[in-house]
């Protein structure tokens, strides 16, 4: 009975067997020489796949930054003449400059069809991903990609990069890093003696990185940095400026410009040169370029003496051309020290609309350094506004405590200085934009952000950083006179043909050591309904009147893009 069992399990291993010996043959014997030959043939080569990096796109879905591949063409070492000559004639056709030796590179996709279509021996062609930027348009907000500093792959190592991988050096490029990189994947690619690949597949798939949606609005950057730009041309004494833009809504940034800039794609070349260049293209003067306000720090004055309750919006005060209060100083308003004349009594709208010195150094007096300070901080001076970019500077509040920390001293009459906007108020263009939309938004002060929304994540959502209590009426007297200077004052005539009405105050900050003073220029649009403020700043550029038309220019660019 279990001889009978035995018998067709016998049967079935030696059928087995004999199945077995036969893939032997075939393998060893009858095809063994072929497959010996393909191994002689082919290397084997595994290759790290670099991920496509997401694209920078602004608000509106313009690209800001992608990743474009060009294509190269390596030849072996004992590539044929036959070929050489081929190619050479190929690449005088499809106008591709070639010396006869080495790779060819770029590519053009024409000469790349020709040269797959003939599978030309000993040459081989190889994808190379360059990041493609915007050129000169908002370099130091959108930043660039390089290889690792040896301190950058002291982190990123950790994080699975290759030594040799391509990550985010500044701007929005670094900032957004971890949502812009891919996954890296591998390759098996064999090649023959000859350099051709026979064949390649995937053990790792790559994925590519998100696309990252910035806050930026394209039209109104290139509006911002043209018309910066003009200005500067025109006042060659002016060795550089920066303009920003805030949604007042969610303090998203709409543009960001900081002059003289450079172009991403001639960075690596021109570096030594931009390095050493005294204008300092390099520096993002618009979160790391520390200003005196001038006059446009009388809002915050403004602000505290209203809603402290030293004055009301119908408080008048005498502008008596020389403030006397203190036997010493006792300074002067500007219209008396140039004509000799006083603005007379003036409400907190009016004094303003005038930009009334007096005015100011009686309110300041009478609030104190202490209140101003306060104050200042909550409407977003000398403290960082939370953008994502490194490098912001925090400013610095006057006061006795900063000035004694430098050595200085600090007077009582100190104040009256510095509610005006000079002593050591010192803020990047970016927290004078900041403080302007916390203002006409009411006090509540929004994180300042550059990133919208990341491609399959949730948009992004405001964040408050805290609020000041601004009543209607002491707000609405504010504004009354920051519309004045747009429409009777300073700025009425570059502002007349804006399609929307707008509030703005001008300053002129004197800089130790130069003759001509740092223009400043804040503003809002609309007047009825505030949804931008930007800030303004040029070197040496005079009066911040003069900065009208580039204010202009943007919020006609922004109105625009309304309809």
């Amino acid at each position: 009975m279990r001889l009978t069992r035995l018998i067709p399990a016998a049967a079935f291993f030696a059928a087995l067997l004999v199945v077995f010996v036969g893939l032997l043959w075939n393998l060893q014997v009858v095809s063994g020489a072929a497959y010996y030959e393909k191994s002689q043939r082919s290397i084997a080569q595994v290759e790290t796949v670099p991920a496509a990096r997401g694209r920078l796109l602004d608000r509106n879905g313009e690209v800001l930054a992608q990743d474009v591949t060009q294509w190269r063409a390596d030849l072996a070492e004992d590539c044929p003449e036959t070929v050489l000559r081929r190619l050479a004639v190929l690449c005088q056709e499809e106008g591709v400059a070639w010396s006869g030796e080495g790779s060819i590179q770029p590519v053009t996709s024409r000469l790349l069809a020709r040269i797959k279509e003939e599978a030309l021996t000993g040459v081989t062609l190889v994808p190379a991903v360059t990041r493609e930027s915007s050129g000169g348009l908002a370099p130091h907000l959108l930043g660039r990609v390089g290889a690792m500093s040896p301190q950058e792959w002291e982190t990123y190592q950790d994080q699975g990069y290759a030594m040799d991988a391509l990550v985010g050096k500044d701007g929005a490029e670094a900032a957004f890093e971890a949502l812009l990189r891919g996954t890296p994947g591998t390759r098996v690619v064999e090649i023959d003696r000859s350099g051709q690949v026979t064949g390649q597949s995937y053990s790792v798939t790559p994925q590519p990185g998100k696309d990252v949606t910035l806050t930026l609005d394209k039209d109104i950057q290139t509006a911002a940095q043209e018309a910066l730009t003009a200005f500067l041309d025109r006042n060659p004494q002016s060795p550089g400026g920066a303009a920003v833009v805030l949604d007042v809504e969610d303090g998203g940034v709409l543009a960001m410009v900081s002059l003289p800039g450079y172009d991403t794609a001639d960075f690596s070349a021109a570096y030594e040169v931009l390095s050493q260049d005294p204008a300092h293209p390099l520096m993002n003067r618009a979160v790391q370029g520390l200003y005196a306000p001038g006059s446009t720090f009388k809002l915050v004055t403004a602000a505290a003496a209203l809603e402290e309750g030293f004055l009301t919006p119908e408080t008048q005060i005498l502008d008596t051309g020389r403030y006397t209060y203190y036997k010493s100083p006792q300074p002067q308003c500007w219209l008396y020290r140039q004509e000799g004349r006083t603005h007379g009594l003036e409400t907190v709208s009016q004094a303003i609309a005038d930009s009334c010195n007096v005015f100011f150094y009686d309110a300041g007096r009478r609030v104190g350094i202490e209140t101003l300070d306060i104050y200042a901080r909550a409407l977003g001076l000398g403290v960082k506004t939370g953008i994502e970019l490194a490098g912001e500077q925090a400013g610095v509040v006057a006061g006795p405590a900063y000035t004694q920390s430098i050595g200085g001293t600090w007077y009582e009459g100190s104040v009256l200085s510095a509610a005006i906007g000079q002593e050591n108020n010192r803020f990047t263009p970016l927290q004078l934009a900041h403080m302007t939309a916390t203002l006409v938004g009411g006090g509540e002060r929004k994180q300042v952000h550059i990133l919208k929304q990341a491609e399959g994540e949730a948009p992004y959502t405001p964040v408050t950083l805290g609020k000041l209590t601004l009543s209607e009426e002491n707000l609405n007297a504010i504004k009354e006179g920051m519309l004045a200077v747009t429409q009777s004052g300073s700025l009425s005539g570059a502002f007349r043909s804006l399609p929307v009405t707008a509030g703005a105050k001008t300053g002129s900050a004197q800089v130790t050591g130069e003759e001509t003073s740092n223009a400043v220029l804040v503003c809002f649009a609309p007047y009825e309904d505030p949804q931008i403020a930007l800030a303004l700043v040029a070197e040496q550029g005079g009066s911040g009147s003069a900065l009208g038309p580039v204010a202009a220019a943007i919020i006609q660019a922004w109105a625009e893009g309304q309809n």
